[in-house]
């Protein structure tokens, strides 16, 4: 299947155990902003210095940014066949981006009762130093 996936859900609702699940079936690399963030700093790219100051004042890395590390990402050897882009895109500009450079081959919406979100976020624990 070529063309990138795309998985929409919200917070608690599974999506990085489908992900990695659809990803081991297709074959298409997982990518998450927030992971592709994370790396992007930790490396010290361009990109990433902008988003560190961004997330260090604690505010939304722009669109731009967010658009600019996929489109790196989408340049990447294994994403020749396209990306399982988990959450995203997320906004109408950042739609508009990817249909620009990448076509998308199926979304998935991931529906889940609120109830069962606010059981698995409180469920959910964080270790204070490593997070």
């Amino acid at each position: 299947m070529s063309g990138s996936i795309v998985l929409f859900g919200p917070p608690g609702a599974g999506k990085g155990t489908q992900a990695s699940r659809i990803s081991s079936l297709t074959g298409k690399p997982q990518v998450s902003t927030g992971d592709m963030l994370r790396a992007a700093v930790a490396s010290g790219s361009e990109l990433g210095a902008e988003a560190k100051g961004y997330m260090e004042a604690g505010l939304l890395v722009p669109d731009e940014v967010i658009i600019g590390l996929i489109s790196e990402r989408l340049q990447e050897p294994d994403a020749v066949s396209g990306l399982l882009l988990d959450g995203y895109p997320r906004t109408i500009a950042q739609a508009e981006a990817l249909a620009e450079v990448e076509e998308v081959s199926t979304v998935i919406s991931i529906e889940v009762p609120d109830e069962a979100i606010v059981e698995r976020i409180v469920g959910r624990r964080m270790d204070p130093e490593t997070g």
